[in-house]
């Protein structure tokens, strides 16, 4: 095998998402984590999709990903247009074993009409994007399939994309993958075609994932459903007083109706940052002590990371039932405000 072509079927491997597979059934729990850019009501800015697959897993046959009602979607861009980026990370046995390649490209708008024969959702569809990654001087391309939902699928969400991936224990000649490359995280960062919801809430993403049964045969059973929370807005009150030329900033930190807990927060106070964190209900509070009277600027941030927890009591629409359940991921600025030293 030539390095050109070695380093091709890695990256098809990535952007497809195989999986290397052995001949006993693994477990099959994948995660789905999402965010908001920015995280605010109303917002038709860039929608995050992070599909993260355990090194022991077996292979992802197909992933729906429902985007929840509340948001809407703007499926009417003409073909060619771009309307996003995707990367994703995948560990490979060759050339080096247990390597991390990552792979990188756009989300680029097809005509749907193409793709009405495609056995992973036959038919005509409101929308078809194509993930288009690179390597080694060849082009890449990995269609996903959007629509409105109807009948008893309206209960999972607004929208569904769906994606099919093959089976890796076809051999390559048959146009599978044996070289052994497994999908570890899959990012798509879809911009400026859904719009956030306009009133505050919790909003659940959702992920029904269904797995391979070697050697090629959808293993329907264990299927498994993944729930990400989109709570909008994220937000930051932020206040101040002076007094003995002390300045006291306090302010709060909410994800949609919830107070984050715990949450690391930098105050940029003039040239400087300072470290603080929220109190169980949100608060921070930052006192400093300046040496002559005047005026500065406050400005705070938080990264908040994705925060995993119980997946809820009752029944799931998949057959293996929930298998994670996550609160999103998101960067949130104060606004800057300036404060007299007194």
């Amino acid at each position: 095998m030539t390095a050109r072509l070695r380093m091709t079927l890695l990256a098809c491997a990535a952007a497809l998402g195989l999986a290397a597979a052995s001949s006993a059934m693994a477990a099959f729990t994948p995660r789905l984590d999402v965010s908001q850019t920015p995280p605010t009501t109303g917002s038709a800015g860039t929608t995050i999709l992070r599909l993260t697959v355990a090194r022991t897993d077996d292979a992802l046959f197909r992933a729906d990903f429902y985007v929840p009602a509340g948001y809407t979607a703007s499926l009417t861009q003409s073909a060619g247009t771009t309307i996003g980026t995707v990367s994703a990370q995948v560990e490979v046995r060759e050339p080096v074993a247990g390597a991390v390649l990552p792979v990188q490209g756009n989300i680029v708008v097809e005509n749907p009409a193409n793709f009405t024969t495609s056995p992973c959702a036959p038919g005509p569809h409101a929308a078809v994007w194509t993930l288009v990654l690179s390597a080694a001087g060849q082009e890449l391309r990995v269609p996903a399939f959007v629509d409105p939902t109807t009948g008893a699928a309206t209960a999972l969400g607004a929208y569904r994309i769906r994606a099919c991936l093959p089976s890796p224990h076809i051999p390559a000649s048959s146009g599978g993958a044996t070289f052994g490359a497994k999908l570890i995280q899959a990012q798509l960062n879809i911009t400026g075609v859904f719009t956030s919801p306009t009133a505050s809430g919790d909003y659940p993403f959702r992920m029904i994932a269904t797995p391979w049964a070697a050697p090629a045969t959808p293993n329907a059973a264990a299927t498994t459903e993944s729930i990400a929370h989109a709570l909008l807005p994220a937000r930051f009150t932020l206040r101040t007083t002076s007094r003995n030329r002390r300045l006291t900033i306090r302010g709060t930190l909410f994800n949609g109706p919830e107070a984050v807990g715990g949450q690391r927060v930098i105050v940029r106070v003039g040239r400087r940052n300072h470290t603080v964190r929220t109190t169980a209900g949100g608060a921070f509070t930052l006192t400093l002590r300046f040496r002559s009277r005047g005026t500065t600027t406050v400005r705070a941030t938080a990264v908040v990371p994705s925060r995993t927890f119980a997946c809820p009591a009752g029944p799931s629409p998949a057959p293996a039932g929930c298998v994670s359940n996550t609160k999103m991921f998101y960067t949130v600025n104060s606004a800057t405000i300036r404060a007299r030293i007194r």
